[in-house]
């Protein structure tokens, strides 16, 4: 009977130690209230031993610009107890055309992102990737949009414009349309839609719900569960295209880079002099690596390079109860004058599986691709409407350097496939 009871007590024990709790504030639409998504998000947690607590403001055809005006929406999230707030915008506007996304979706999801870091210390945004409509987007296509025609079409602008926005905010991504996209292609007698081809199904939802869980939690979603009214079969599926394209990928949806406590800005103020400013609250201890080989304890410092280059700059503190480490890219172009402002050019991810994304304004050559024996090898630069792509796919693993050009200045960015 001892030995029942303590076998008993060293499960129940097993099982607390792993649990997780997380503070969510879902803010969206439809997509997001339609079969009660983050309730489904709710069981799926509770099925792996961990809590998920959570509020929902959901306007049908809201937009993000919609939701940084509304004072519900913004007093919520200054109640600064959230470990996320997921951010969902409405269908369409992502593949809208790249002067409309710049001045309708961008300012916003910029202005959220912002009132979400200053108010939550130890928390951060998501952002909730949706999908292309089923058979594209019929109405603005016959507009003149005819990049959303098709499914494929529609898809894979809503899938730049929401990676743009997660890097461009320093935020998450949680990649719901990228696990529908796989379920249409592995599995497509699975019908992710209601009847309009839009809005999602129960699977639908049972999709995004896996996809979200993954991202919250950080946990093989093979583990839960929680079927909801799926078949088994198809249960198990879809968790198994979540697990491999969202937690065997955490890096991709920019949870390593992102997913932390830890914030600075700089700027270049001349002579090849970078200020450096700590954004982290509630810290007490400071590591800075400036890349070069420097180090500092500083708050707030200053340095000063002695070659130009791209510097790889983190900042480790102690916020929140842990160590986390927050990383940027520094590009020092030239020394003894006053440096443009940096981060113009952004490459991510990095790692890369398939191709690095490079947004960017400029007119940009890329000269050569690298390995790290210095052999070249074939690329191809491909020009997308927020800057370029250069597939990596066809690659093996290993370490690249990619040498491009704007204007009459090179850099070279250090590339690492995984």
């Amino acid at each position: 009977m001892k030995k029942t009871l303590l076998l008993l007590f060293l499960i129940s024990f097993s099982l607390g130690f792993g649990q997780i709790t997380k503070n969510v504030f879902f803010v969206g639409n439809s997509y997001t209230y339609t079969n009660n998504l983050p309730e489904l998000v709710k069981n799926i947690a509770a099925s792996t031993g961990d809590i998920l607590t959570y509020q929902t403001h959901a306007e049908g055809g809201a937009r993000l610009k919609q939701h940084a005006a509304n004072p519900l929406v913004t007093t919520t999230i200054n109640q600064g107890n959230w470990d996320y707030v997921v951010l969902q915008e409405q269908s369409q506007i992502p593949s809208f055309p790249d002067t409309f996304v710049q001045t309708e979706m961008h300012p916003y999801a910029k202005q959220l992102a912002e009132l979400i870091k200053n108010s939550n210390s130890c928390g951060n945004p998501m952002f909730f990737m949706t999908w292309g409509y089923k058979s594209g987007d019929a109405t603005n296509c016959a507009n003149g949009n005819t990049a959303v025609c098709t499914y494929e079409g529609m898809d894979d602008l809503t899938y730049n414009r929401y990676m743009d926005m997660a890097l461009l905010n320093e935020s998450l991504v949680s990649p719901v349309g990228k696990v529908w996209r796989m379920i249409r292609q592995q599995h497509a007698a699975m019908d992710l839609y209601s009847a309009d081809g839009s809005h999602p199904s129960y699977i639908g939802s049972m999709a995004a719900a896996y996809t979200i869980y993954t991202i919250l939690f950080k946990k093989d979603p093979e583990m839960a569960s929680f079927n909801g009214n799926l078949t088994i079969t198809e249960a198990q599926a879809i968790k198994s295209i979540v697990k491999n394209t969202v937690f065997d990928n955490l890096n991709t949806w920019l949870v390593g880079a992102n997913d932390v406590a830890s914030r600075f800005t700089h700027q270049i103020t001349g002579n090849s002099t970078v200020e450096f400013t700590n954004q982290t609250q509630n810290a007490t201890t400071f590591s800075w690596n400036f890349g070069d080989g420097n180090t500092s304890t500083l708050q707030n410092p200053t340095h000063t390079y002695t070659a130009s280059g791209s510097y790889e700059v983190s900042l480790t503190t102690n916020a929140c109860g842990t160590n986390s480490t927050k990383t940027k890219s520094v590009t020092i172009s030239s020394l003894g004058t006053k440096e443009e402002p940096i981060n113009q050019i952004q490459l991510y991810p990095n790692p890369v599986q398939d191709a690095i994304h490079i947004i960017t304004d400029q007119k940009l050559s890329a000269t050569s691709l690298t390995d790290a024996s210095g052999r070249t090898v074939i690329f191809q630069l491909e020009k997308t409407e927020s800057g370029y792509t250069l597939p990596m796919h066809h690659l093996s693993d290993g370490v690249y350097f990619l040498k491009y050009k704007t204007g009459e200045k090179d850099y070279t960015q250090k590339i690492i496939k995984k």
